[in-house]
């Protein structure tokens, strides 16, 4: 800055070779820098193939927040279809996540809680595995329920939905 000062032109204060080598030293160093972050988030995507959903800055926001994990709500929707929103029991500090929002208002409650602990990429997997368990659950009661009898089932229909 100071070389510019003496020499406000553009063309003198930037043919230094010094400040070549400077900025061909430091764009070096930056195209490591990408890589190594690169190679990162591919070990997270690996580690949980939906983050191949997400832009690298929507990684790096969410593995940013991994003490908050309502931080990540903002991104289910990407990772999850029509997932909105995780629902947490009540406190602010609350890891227990015992259902899920759909867009359109609809919610499903877990069968079991999972909790937001360890690596972000570990517990979004368990609440994968629990939507999957929480709807053959769901499916297997309704099955199960559902009254063999033809003559029963409008009244049984009508039952479930008052």
């Amino acid at each position: 800055m100071q070389r510019t000062k003496k020499f406000p032109l553009v063309i003198e204060a930037c043919s230094s070779s010094v400040l070549l080598e400077r900025f061909q030293g430091n764009n070096k160093a930056l195209d490591e820098i990408q890589k190594s972050l690169e190679d990162y988030l591919e070990t997270k995507r690996g580690a949980f193939p939906r983050f191949y959903f997400l832009s690298n800055d929507e990684l790096l926001e969410i593995l940013s927040q991994t003490r908050n994990a309502k931080a990540v709500q903002p991104h289910l929707r990407k990772c999850f279809d029509n997932m909105v929103k995780v629902e947490f029991t009540p406190g602010n500090e609350s890891q227990e996540i015992i259902g899920m929002w759909s867009a359109e208002t609809e919610y499903v409650a877990f069968s079991e809680s999972v909790f937001a602990r360890g690596p972000v990429e570990f517990w979004l997997s368990n609440i994968e595995k629990m939507m999957r368990k929480t709807l053959y659950d769901q499916g297997k009661n309704g099955l199960d329920t559902y009254p063999e009898d033809g003559t029963k089932r409008d009244e049984w229909f009508f039952q479930q939905c008052a």
